[in-house]
Protein backbone atom coordinates (compact mmCIF):
# COMPACT_ATOMS: atom_id res chain seq x y z
CA UNK A 1 0.00 0.00 0.00
CA UNK A 2 1.39 3.39 -1.03
CA UNK A 3 2.30 5.71 1.82
CA UNK A 4 1.10 9.31 1.72
CA UNK A 5 3.30 11.67 3.67
CA UNK A 6 1.98 14.62 5.63
CA UNK A 7 2.64 17.83 3.67
CA UNK A 8 1.71 21.50 3.76
CA UNK A 9 -0.64 20.84 0.84
CA UNK A 10 -2.69 18.13 2.57
CA UNK A 11 -2.31 19.02 6.27
CA UNK A 12 -5.59 20.97 6.43
CA UNK A 13 -7.63 17.83 5.71
CA UNK A 14 -5.63 15.25 7.68
CA UNK A 15 -7.15 13.93 10.92
CA UNK A 16 -4.97 10.91 11.83
CA UNK A 17 -1.24 10.29 11.33
CA UNK A 18 1.47 7.76 12.22
CA UNK A 19 5.24 7.99 12.38
CA UNK A 20 6.96 6.77 9.23
CA UNK A 21 9.62 4.96 11.27
CA UNK A 22 6.96 3.09 13.29
CA UNK A 23 4.55 1.61 10.70
CA UNK A 24 3.07 -0.83 13.22
CA UNK A 25 2.25 1.82 15.82
CA UNK A 26 -1.24 3.08 16.59
CA UNK A 27 -2.33 6.18 14.65
CA UNK A 28 -2.65 9.42 16.61
CA UNK A 29 -4.75 12.52 16.07
CA UNK A 30 -3.46 15.42 14.02
CA UNK A 31 -4.95 18.86 14.69
CA UNK A 32 -4.37 21.30 11.86
CA UNK A 33 -3.73 24.72 13.41
CA UNK A 34 -4.69 23.20 16.74
CA UNK A 35 -3.13 26.07 18.68
CA UNK A 36 -3.49 29.72 17.75
CA UNK A 37 -0.91 32.32 18.79
CA UNK A 38 -2.27 35.36 16.96
CA UNK A 39 -3.35 36.60 13.55
CA UNK A 40 -2.08 34.14 10.92
CA UNK A 41 0.10 32.50 13.60
CA UNK A 42 -0.65 28.87 14.46
CA UNK A 43 0.89 25.63 15.62
CA UNK A 44 -0.16 22.18 14.47
CA UNK A 45 -0.66 19.55 17.16
CA UNK A 46 -0.13 15.80 17.08
CA UNK A 47 -1.00 13.21 19.71
CA UNK A 48 -3.91 11.79 21.62
CA UNK A 49 -6.22 14.13 23.60
CA UNK A 50 -4.43 15.62 26.60
CA UNK A 51 -1.01 14.59 25.29
CA UNK A 52 -0.71 16.73 22.16
CA UNK A 53 2.66 18.07 21.07
CA UNK A 54 3.51 20.81 18.60
CA UNK A 55 4.47 19.50 15.18
CA UNK A 56 6.48 21.90 13.02
CA UNK A 57 5.91 21.83 9.23
CA UNK A 58 9.60 20.95 8.80
CA UNK A 59 8.88 17.63 10.54
CA UNK A 60 5.82 16.72 8.44
CA UNK A 61 8.03 14.37 6.40
CA UNK A 62 8.39 12.08 9.43
CA UNK A 63 4.66 11.35 9.50
CA UNK A 64 2.37 9.44 7.17
CA UNK A 65 -1.30 10.15 6.61
CA UNK A 66 -3.72 7.55 8.00
CA UNK A 67 -7.06 9.32 7.77
CA UNK A 68 -8.40 12.45 6.07
CA UNK A 69 -11.63 14.42 6.44
CA UNK A 70 -12.18 14.63 2.69
CA UNK A 71 -10.33 14.32 -0.63
CA UNK A 72 -7.97 17.04 -1.83
CA UNK A 73 -10.42 18.58 -4.28
CA UNK A 74 -8.45 21.84 -4.70
CA UNK A 75 -4.92 20.67 -3.94
CA UNK A 76 -3.84 21.49 -7.51
CA UNK A 77 -4.47 25.19 -6.75
CA UNK A 78 -2.49 25.28 -3.49
CA UNK A 79 0.58 27.14 -4.77
CA UNK A 80 -1.53 29.47 -6.88
CA UNK A 81 -3.75 30.32 -3.89
CA UNK A 82 -0.73 31.11 -1.70
CA UNK A 83 1.04 33.21 -4.33
CA UNK A 84 -2.18 35.16 -4.99
CA UNK A 85 -1.55 36.96 -1.67
CA UNK A 86 2.08 37.87 -2.40
CA UNK A 87 1.21 41.52 -3.08
CA UNK A 88 -1.44 41.96 -0.39
CA UNK A 89 -0.34 40.06 2.72
CA UNK A 90 2.67 39.61 4.99
CA UNK A 91 1.50 35.98 5.44
CA UNK A 92 0.61 34.84 1.91
CA UNK A 93 1.11 31.13 2.58
CA UNK A 94 -1.19 31.15 5.59
CA UNK A 95 -3.86 33.14 3.72
CA UNK A 96 -3.74 30.84 0.70
CA UNK A 97 -3.78 27.78 2.93
CA UNK A 98 -6.90 29.14 4.64
CA UNK A 99 -8.63 29.67 1.30
CA UNK A 100 -7.93 26.12 0.19
CA UNK A 101 -9.01 24.67 3.55
CA UNK A 102 -12.29 26.59 3.79
CA UNK A 103 -13.31 26.08 0.17
CA UNK A 104 -12.46 22.37 0.19
CA UNK A 105 -14.58 21.94 3.31
CA UNK A 106 -17.43 23.85 1.65
CA UNK A 107 -17.13 21.87 -1.58
CA UNK A 108 -17.11 18.57 0.30
CA UNK A 109 -20.29 19.54 2.14
CA UNK A 110 -21.96 20.57 -1.11
CA UNK A 111 -21.06 17.31 -2.84
CA UNK A 112 -22.36 15.20 0.04
CA UNK A 113 -25.73 16.95 -0.16
CA UNK A 114 -26.41 16.12 -3.82
CA UNK A 115 -26.95 12.98 -5.94
CA UNK A 116 -23.78 11.36 -7.25
CA UNK A 117 -24.76 12.06 -10.85
CA UNK A 118 -24.61 15.81 -10.20
CA UNK A 119 -21.25 15.88 -8.46
CA UNK A 120 -18.76 15.81 -11.33
CA UNK A 121 -20.26 18.76 -13.17
CA UNK A 122 -20.69 20.75 -9.97
CA UNK A 123 -17.07 20.13 -8.95
CA UNK A 124 -15.79 21.20 -12.39
CA UNK A 125 -17.73 24.46 -12.21
CA UNK A 126 -16.69 25.05 -8.60
CA UNK A 127 -13.03 24.68 -9.57
CA UNK A 128 -13.50 27.03 -12.52
CA UNK A 129 -14.98 29.79 -10.36
CA UNK A 130 -12.43 29.22 -7.58
CA UNK A 131 -9.54 29.39 -10.05
CA UNK A 132 -10.90 32.62 -11.54
CA UNK A 133 -11.26 34.11 -8.06
CA UNK A 134 -7.69 33.43 -6.95
CA UNK A 135 -6.37 34.57 -10.34
CA UNK A 136 -8.19 37.89 -9.87
CA UNK A 137 -6.84 38.12 -6.32
CA UNK A 138 -3.27 37.77 -7.57
CA UNK A 139 -3.66 41.03 -9.52
CA UNK A 140 -4.51 43.01 -6.37
CA UNK A 141 -1.79 44.80 -4.42
CA UNK A 142 -1.22 46.74 -1.22
CA UNK A 143 1.14 49.68 -0.88
CA UNK A 144 2.12 48.32 2.55
CA UNK A 145 3.56 45.24 0.82
CA UNK A 146 4.91 46.61 -2.46
CA UNK A 147 5.92 50.02 -1.13
CA UNK A 148 4.27 53.36 -1.94
CA UNK A 149 6.72 54.40 -4.67
CA UNK A 150 5.07 54.44 -8.10
CA UNK A 151 2.08 52.57 -6.72
CA UNK A 152 -0.59 52.63 -9.45
CA UNK A 153 -3.72 53.33 -7.42
CA UNK A 154 -6.08 53.44 -10.39
CA UNK A 155 -4.94 50.12 -11.82
CA UNK A 156 -5.04 48.50 -8.41
CA UNK A 157 -8.57 49.76 -7.79
CA UNK A 158 -9.71 48.14 -11.04
CA UNK A 159 -7.98 44.91 -10.06
CA UNK A 160 -9.64 44.89 -6.63
CA UNK A 161 -13.04 45.61 -8.17
CA UNK A 162 -12.49 42.74 -10.59
CA UNK A 163 -11.66 40.44 -7.69
CA UNK A 164 -14.76 41.55 -5.79
CA UNK A 165 -16.89 40.79 -8.86
CA UNK A 166 -15.33 37.33 -9.17
CA UNK A 167 -16.15 36.59 -5.53
CA UNK A 168 -19.75 37.76 -6.03
CA UNK A 169 -20.08 35.72 -9.23
CA UNK A 170 -18.75 32.66 -7.39
CA UNK A 171 -21.22 33.02 -4.51
CA UNK A 172 -24.18 33.73 -6.80
CA UNK A 173 -23.35 30.76 -9.03
CA UNK A 174 -23.10 28.45 -6.01
CA UNK A 175 -26.48 29.58 -4.66
CA UNK A 176 -28.14 29.08 -8.05
CA UNK A 177 -26.51 25.71 -8.65
CA UNK A 178 -27.41 24.29 -5.25
CA UNK A 179 -31.00 25.50 -5.57
CA UNK A 180 -31.31 23.99 -9.06
CA UNK A 181 -29.89 20.68 -7.83
CA UNK A 182 -32.22 20.73 -4.83
CA UNK A 183 -35.24 21.28 -7.07
CA UNK A 184 -34.14 18.57 -9.51
CA UNK A 185 -33.58 16.12 -6.66
CA UNK A 186 -36.98 16.95 -5.21
CA UNK A 187 -38.69 16.53 -8.59
CA UNK A 188 -37.03 13.13 -9.07
CA UNK A 189 -38.49 11.73 -5.86
CA UNK A 190 -41.57 9.47 -6.11
CA UNK A 191 -44.81 11.32 -5.43
CA UNK A 192 -45.47 9.20 -2.33
CA UNK A 193 -42.07 10.09 -0.86
CA UNK A 194 -42.52 13.83 -1.52
CA UNK A 195 -45.98 13.73 0.02
CA UNK A 196 -44.78 11.88 3.12
CA UNK A 197 -41.82 14.24 3.65
CA UNK A 198 -44.09 17.26 3.29
CA UNK A 199 -46.61 15.76 5.67
CA UNK A 200 -43.95 15.19 8.32
CA UNK A 201 -43.09 18.91 8.16
CA UNK A 202 -46.75 19.91 8.45
CA UNK A 203 -47.36 17.42 11.25
CA UNK A 204 -44.41 18.80 13.23
CA UNK A 205 -45.73 22.35 12.73
CA UNK A 206 -49.24 21.35 13.87
CA UNK A 207 -47.95 19.50 16.92
CA UNK A 208 -45.73 22.41 17.94
CA UNK A 209 -48.54 24.95 17.54
CA UNK A 210 -51.12 22.73 19.26
CA UNK A 211 -48.77 22.03 22.16
CA UNK A 212 -48.21 25.75 22.69
CA UNK A 213 -51.94 26.53 22.44
CA UNK A 214 -52.66 23.81 24.99
CA UNK A 215 -49.96 25.28 27.23
CA UNK A 216 -51.62 28.69 26.99
CA UNK A 217 -54.96 27.15 27.96
CA UNK A 218 -53.49 25.35 30.97
CA UNK A 219 -51.32 28.27 32.07
CA UNK A 220 -47.97 26.54 31.50
CA UNK A 221 -47.11 28.76 28.53
CA UNK A 222 -47.36 32.41 29.46
CA UNK A 223 -46.86 35.53 27.38
CA UNK A 224 -48.23 34.07 24.16
CA UNK A 225 -51.31 34.91 22.10
CA UNK A 226 -53.57 31.94 21.44
CA UNK A 227 -55.38 33.79 18.65
CA UNK A 228 -52.08 34.49 16.91
CA UNK A 229 -51.02 30.84 17.01
CA UNK A 230 -54.37 29.70 15.62
CA UNK A 231 -54.19 32.37 12.92
CA UNK A 232 -50.67 31.29 11.92
CA UNK A 233 -51.79 27.68 11.80
CA UNK A 234 -54.76 28.55 9.59
CA UNK A 235 -52.54 30.64 7.33
CA UNK A 236 -49.99 27.87 6.90
CA UNK A 237 -52.66 25.31 6.03
CA UNK A 238 -54.46 27.71 3.67
CA UNK A 239 -51.37 27.59 1.44
CA UNK A 240 -52.01 23.90 0.85
CA UNK A 241 -55.67 24.67 0.17
CA UNK A 242 -54.68 27.17 -2.52
CA UNK A 243 -52.39 24.57 -4.08
CA UNK A 244 -55.15 21.96 -4.11
CA UNK A 245 -53.23 19.59 -1.85
CA UNK A 246 -56.12 17.41 -0.69
CA UNK A 247 -53.93 14.75 0.91
CA UNK A 248 -52.09 17.17 3.22
CA UNK A 249 -55.25 19.01 4.26
CA UNK A 250 -57.14 15.80 5.05
CA UNK A 251 -54.31 14.55 7.25
CA UNK A 252 -53.85 17.97 8.87
CA UNK A 253 -57.51 18.28 9.83
CA UNK A 254 -57.50 14.71 11.13
CA UNK A 255 -54.44 15.53 13.23
CA UNK A 256 -56.17 18.58 14.73
CA UNK A 257 -59.20 16.46 15.59
CA UNK A 258 -56.88 14.04 17.40
CA UNK A 259 -55.51 16.93 19.44
CA UNK A 260 -59.00 18.20 20.24
CA UNK A 261 -60.05 14.72 21.40
CA UNK A 262 -57.17 14.28 23.84
CA UNK A 263 -57.28 17.67 25.60
CA UNK A 264 -59.99 19.18 27.77
CA UNK A 265 -60.23 22.46 25.84
CA UNK A 266 -59.98 22.16 22.02
CA UNK A 267 -56.85 23.69 20.55
CA UNK A 268 -58.97 24.84 17.59
CA UNK A 269 -62.73 25.14 18.00
CA UNK A 270 -64.98 23.12 15.72
CA UNK A 271 -66.45 26.38 14.36
CA UNK A 272 -63.10 27.53 12.97
CA UNK A 273 -62.74 27.81 9.20
CA UNK A 274 -59.88 25.30 9.26
CA UNK A 275 -62.45 22.51 9.46
CA UNK A 276 -63.95 23.74 6.17
CA UNK A 277 -60.62 23.38 4.40
CA UNK A 278 -61.28 19.80 3.17
CA UNK A 279 -64.30 21.05 1.24
CA UNK A 280 -62.48 24.11 -0.11
CA UNK A 281 -59.37 22.22 -1.18
CA UNK A 282 -61.45 19.79 -3.23
CA UNK A 283 -63.01 22.68 -5.13
CA UNK A 284 -59.54 24.02 -5.86
CA UNK A 285 -58.42 20.57 -7.03
CA UNK A 286 -61.39 20.33 -9.38
CA UNK A 287 -60.57 23.71 -10.94
CA UNK A 288 -56.94 22.67 -11.34
CA UNK A 289 -57.93 19.48 -13.11
CA UNK A 290 -60.26 21.38 -15.41
CA UNK A 291 -57.51 23.85 -16.26
CA UNK A 292 -54.88 21.13 -16.77
CA UNK A 293 -57.10 19.39 -19.30
CA UNK A 294 -57.24 22.51 -21.47
CA UNK A 295 -55.05 22.69 -24.55
CA UNK A 296 -52.09 25.06 -24.31
CA UNK A 297 -52.53 28.40 -26.04
CA UNK A 298 -49.78 30.25 -27.88
CA UNK A 299 -49.49 33.92 -28.81
CA UNK A 300 -46.63 34.71 -31.22
CA UNK A 301 -44.71 37.98 -31.11
CA UNK A 302 -41.71 39.35 -32.94
CA UNK A 303 -38.83 37.27 -31.57
CA UNK A 304 -40.71 34.53 -29.76
CA UNK A 305 -44.02 33.41 -28.33
CA UNK A 306 -46.12 33.51 -25.16
CA UNK A 307 -47.43 30.12 -24.02
CA UNK A 308 -50.36 29.49 -21.69
CA UNK A 309 -49.18 26.23 -20.10
CA UNK A 310 -52.35 25.14 -18.31
CA UNK A 311 -50.94 21.79 -17.17
CA UNK A 312 -48.13 23.48 -15.22
CA UNK A 313 -50.22 26.56 -14.40
CA UNK A 314 -47.57 28.83 -15.87
CA UNK A 315 -47.49 31.73 -18.31
CA UNK A 316 -44.30 31.20 -20.29
CA UNK A 317 -42.30 33.49 -22.58
CA UNK A 318 -40.08 31.69 -25.09
CA UNK A 319 -37.58 33.74 -27.09
CA UNK A 320 -36.04 32.67 -30.41
CA UNK A 321 -32.65 33.79 -29.08
CA UNK A 322 -31.25 34.79 -25.70
CA UNK A 323 -32.74 38.18 -24.72
CA UNK A 324 -30.36 41.04 -24.00
CA UNK A 325 -29.42 42.19 -20.50
CA UNK A 326 -32.06 44.93 -20.36
CA UNK A 327 -34.84 42.51 -21.29
CA UNK A 328 -33.67 39.93 -18.75
CA UNK A 329 -33.62 42.61 -16.06
CA UNK A 330 -37.14 43.72 -17.02
CA UNK A 331 -38.41 40.14 -16.90
CA UNK A 332 -36.98 39.65 -13.41
CA UNK A 333 -38.51 42.91 -12.21
CA UNK A 334 -41.88 41.63 -13.39
CA UNK A 335 -41.52 38.36 -11.42
CA UNK A 336 -40.64 36.16 -14.41
CA UNK A 337 -38.04 33.52 -13.58
CA UNK A 338 -35.88 31.50 -15.92
CA UNK A 339 -36.88 27.81 -15.96
CA UNK A 340 -34.05 25.71 -17.48
CA UNK A 341 -36.27 22.63 -17.68
CA UNK A 342 -38.78 24.45 -19.90
CA UNK A 343 -36.25 26.81 -21.50
CA UNK A 344 -38.69 29.64 -20.79
CA UNK A 345 -39.22 32.72 -18.65
CA UNK A 346 -42.31 31.99 -16.62
CA UNK A 347 -44.52 32.84 -13.65
CA UNK A 348 -47.80 31.52 -12.27
CA UNK A 349 -50.67 31.80 -14.73
CA UNK A 350 -52.77 34.69 -13.41
CA UNK A 351 -54.34 37.88 -14.76
CA UNK A 352 -51.43 39.81 -13.26
CA UNK A 353 -49.01 37.58 -15.18
CA UNK A 354 -50.86 38.28 -18.43
CA UNK A 355 -50.76 42.02 -17.77
CA UNK A 356 -47.04 41.88 -16.90
CA UNK A 357 -46.21 39.93 -20.06
CA UNK A 358 -48.10 42.47 -22.15
CA UNK A 359 -46.19 45.34 -20.54
CA UNK A 360 -42.80 43.66 -20.91
CA UNK A 361 -43.29 42.62 -24.54
CA UNK A 362 -45.47 45.61 -25.47
CA UNK A 363 -48.14 43.39 -27.01
CA UNK A 364 -51.83 42.79 -26.36
CA UNK A 365 -52.64 39.55 -24.56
Amino acid sequence: METTLLTKENAHRVTMVRRVDAPESEPVAFLFRGKRHGYCSYSHLVGNPGREEILAPADFKDWEVVEVAHPGYLEEYFKQACSSYNLTSFSPDERGESDIASHEKELHGDLQSMPEGQRERYMENYKRYFSAMIAANSRCASAMITGPARFNTGRNEKACNSHAKSVTAFREWRDRALEAIRKATEAAKPEEQRLEEEWQKVKAFIDDAASTIHGIDTGTARGYSQALFVSNLAGRLSTYVNHGNVEIIDRAVARLREWNDKVKKPVVTARHSIFKYPELVRKVREKQQERASRENREIPFDGGKVVYNFEEDRLQILFDKIPDTDMRTTLKRNAFKWAPRNQAWQRQLTRNAEYAAGQVLKITI
